[in-house]
Parts: C-alpha cells; sequence; structure tokens
C-alpha cells in the first residue's frame, strides 16, 4: 500500500493549475532566435531540412494522407542536419523527488529518452537547442545572450555528415571551374600552337618553291624549336645560290639560314677534336639524323654529354647516332685500299695515329684513283687518325725543252743531250 502511494507521489500532475501560453525561443538551425507563441499542450516537433520536409508532402492530395495529420499540434523546423523528432509536454507541470518541470521526449533511432525541463531553461540534445516560457515571462539573461558555440563540441575537426557534403559539393564545383579554365587555356595554347606550325610549313613550302631552280638539291628543314629555317648544301656554289635566290625573292627572310654542309661538319668536327672528344668524322648524309664515327667507346653518362653537346651545334638535328672504329680497324681500312690500288706506301706511327706515306712513280689513271679513294676515306673516317702523304717521284726535265745550246746542238726531247754532271766537272770557262 505505502509503494504503491510512493509510485504515485514520484511525479504528481499539477492539473488544477490555470493554463498559461508559452513562448518557445529556438537557439539552433536557420530559425535561431525565433519566438513560437503556443498555448499550453502537448507538441511534435519534426526538425529536418527543408527539403526533406518538401519532399514529404510534394505528392500528396489531401492533409489527410499525411501520416502527421493524427498527431495534434504539430511543428516543422528546418535544420541543415537531420535530427530526431521530439514531443514538447506543456500541457502539464510534472513535479518528482528531483526536479520540477514539463517532459520533453526525444525520439531516435538510436534510443528514446525522456527529461524534465522547467521554465527558462536550456534544453541540448545534440545540436538542438530551445528554451520556452510563460508567455508574460521575461527572457533571463543566459537565454538572451545564448553563443551557439558556447553549447557544441570544442573539436573543429569534426564534422557533421551534411557539412562533409557541402565541403564536397564546394570542392566537387571549384574543380570543376579549375578543370574547365584549364581545359580553356590548353584549347588556347593548342590554337597558338597549332597556328604557328601551320606557319612554319607554309613558309617552307614557299620556300621550296623559290628554291626548286637550285642547280642541285636543297633541303629546307625547321630547328628543333621551330623557330628558324635551314636551308641546306652539300656545296659551296649550292648555298651561294640559295642565299642569292633568298636576297632576291623572299622578303622575310630573317629567321632562313643557309649552311654549307661540308664547311659546318669541318667545324664542327674541329670544335670537338680540340674539346677532347675522340672523333673521327660526322656524316651528314642524312643531316636531321647525323651519325659521328668515334675511335673510342664512351660510358653513357660521356655519350650523353657529347649528344647535349653535338644537339647545341647542330640545331636543325632531331637525333644523332655514334658508330665506334679504334685505330687498328682504321689502319687496316687504309692499307687494305692501297694494296687494292696496288700502291707502295710506308707507315709511319704519329702522336695521334699513323700516317701513310706513298712515294712512287705513278700513272695518271693510278693518281687519279689514289686521289678519290683518300678523298672517299677522309670524307667517311676524316683525317685526325690517318693521314696519307703523297710524295711522287716527279722528272724534273719533263715539258722542259731547248731549241738550241751554246754548241748549236738540237734538244729532240729532254734527255736527248742530257748528261748530269757534278759541280767539279762544271767548266765556267
Amino acid at each position: 500500500m505505502n509503494n504503491q502511494m510512493k509510485e504515485k507521489t514520484d511525479e504528481i500532475s499539477v492539473s488544477d493549475m490555470p493554463l498559461h501560453n508559452f513562448t518557445i525561443k529556438l537557439l539552433f538551425g536557420p530559425m535561431f532566435g525565433c519566438e513560437l507563441n503556443v498555448t499550453a499542450g502537448d507538441y511534435f516537433l519534426i526538425i529536418n531540412p527543408s527539403s526533406t520536409l518538401q519532399g514529404e508532402t510534394a505528392g500528396l492530395s489531401s492533409v489527410q494522407e499525411h501520416a502527421v495529420h493524427y498527431t495534434l499540434n504539430t511543428l516543422y523546423i528546418p535544420c541543415s542536419v537531420p535530427s530526431p523528432n521530439i514531443i514538447l509536454r506543456l500541457s502539464h507541470r510534472l513535479v518528482n523527488e528531483e526536479k520540477t518541470g514539463y517532459r520533453v521526449e526525444v525520439l531516435d533511432v538510436l534510443g528514446n529518452k525522456s527529461v524534465l525541463i522547467d521554465e527558462n531553461e536550456i534544453f541540448t540534445h545534440e545540436h538542438i537547442c530551445f528554451a520556452f516560457k510563460q508567455s508574460e515571462g521575461i527572457w533571463p539573461e543566459d537565454i538572451i545572450n545564448y553563443n551557439r558555440q558556447s553549447t557544441e563540441p570544442k573539436n573543429d575537426h569534426v564534422l557533421t555528415n551534411h557539412d562533409i557534403a557541402n565541403f564536397f559539393k564546394k570542392r566537387k564545383n571549384r574543380a570543376i571551374a579549375f578543370g574547365l579554365f584549364l581545359l580553356f587555356l590548353l584549347l588556347i595554347s593548342a590554337s597558338v600552337v597549332w597556328y604557328k606550325k601551320v606557319e612554319s610549313d607554309r613558309h617552307v613550302l614557299t620556300l621550296n618553291s623559290v628554291l626548286s631552280g637550285s642547280p642541285s638539291p636543297l633541303e629546307v628543314v625547321k630547328s628543333r624549336d621551330d623557330k628558324t629555317i635551314f636551308v641546306l648544301a652539300q656545296k659551296l656554289q649550292e648555298m651561294e645560290w640559295a642565299q642569292e635566290a633568298l636576297f632576291i625573292k623572299i622578303k622575310d627572310n630573317q629567321n632562313v639560314v643557309p649552311v654549307w654542309l661540308a664547311q659546318h661538319r669541318e667545324d664542327t668536327v674541329a670544335m670537338l677534336y680540340q674539346a677532347g672528344y675522340p672523333v673521327l668524322q660526322l656524316d651528314y648524309s642524312t643531316p636531321q639524323h647525323p651519325i659521328l664515327a668515334i675511335y673510342l667507346p664512351l660510358s653513357k653518362t660521356e655519350e650523353e654529354n657529347l649528344r647535349s653537346v653535338l644537339l647545341q651545334k647542330i640545331p636543325f638535328a632531331t637525333d644523332i647516332r655514334f658508330i665506334v672504329k679504334n685505330k687498328e680497324q682504321l689502319l687496316k681500312e687504309a692499307k687494305l685500299g692501297l694494296d687494292r690500288l696496288h700502291i707502295a706506301y710506308r707507315k709511319v706511327n704519329t702522336e695521334v695515329g699513323y700516317s701513310l706515306i706513298i712515294r712512287d712513280a705513278l700513272s695518271d689513271s693510278v693518281l687519279t684513283s689514289l686521289s678519290q679513294y683518300i678523298k672517299n676515306f677522309s670524307n667517311k673516317w676524316g683525317s685526325n687518325i690517318i693521314n696519307f702523304s703523297i710524295n711522287l717521284d716527279e722528272n724534273w726535265l719533263q715539258d722542259k725543252s731547248y731549241v738550241d745550246s751554246s754548241n748549236g746542238y738540237l734538244f729532240l726531247n729532254p734527255r736527248h743531250w742530257y748528261f748530269p754532271l757534278k759541280k767539279r766537272d762544271i767548266n765556267y770557262d
């Protein structure tokens, strides 16, 4: 009996008190600071984003079709964060052993809870904060000057799901804008490059047309940076003709450079040899893909350094290939060529290589063949390692004639009356 009485007195409804009007002050969400004037009663608070609330009722034809129609005094409160529903019972003031106030029930999917909140107290659950008072009452200072951040968690790195979604949405929009900007820049750059290439190609075609009357074929190529056009000539006569044609027919020829490949090759090889590189000869058979012959193998680093120097010296070359021919191989090839012509020679070791000395009386045909062989060998392997020296046994009387002499003799040919004498046998009387 006593226990039953105690349970009844644990929570007593003060029902005989007159009903009052209440003012609810929202301290969260978009309606922060808004005051709602209501009469005493029980209120069902639906707290959710406005878009969610609109979506739930968008397709309904009447109010009766919505489930919350059957809940009395429903209040819709917009909030950017999904929130639990709350029942605020202002119809009865309750009293228990610990506290007096009005019941607030939190309906959450993670669990429900119920607390008593008195007038002019701030109710807080996660991000939800509000207070209420009788309408004729006055708000205390702590509610008037309420600071939302004072009740929020202090960890700045913790974001709600909605904040994270907004954050990534903003990042996505910025990324799209930045991507469009980069795409615009790329299109402009591509247009400029394409225009320059078209102009350069057009200039090359114009030069090919102007130089089509050359006595020997000329090669028109662009530099690697497409800023200069080179007119490549194998012979001096071709280069001089190209210079004259450019001066007469092409007004804007500042970026057109005629090149005599033979002289350019000689200067390049001399520069590399003086710099200490083991170079033999440079092959310009295909000027944009020259081949450099060397007599010593190079390491990867040395090869890259030499390639870099060559590309600076040869701006019209796109790549460079190396071949190795050592001194013994060069000597063997040179001797084989002379043996094939049946020419006697003497090998002499020099400071850097070998000298093949030819001393013989050669006929005109053999001399022509020898001259052509030496020229071909030099064009292929240069003259830094193998050097040819020709000392012919000349007839000093050849092409000399005498129609008379002091004794009246007639020389019919240069050796007819020639008697070589020593100085002591000559009579000067």
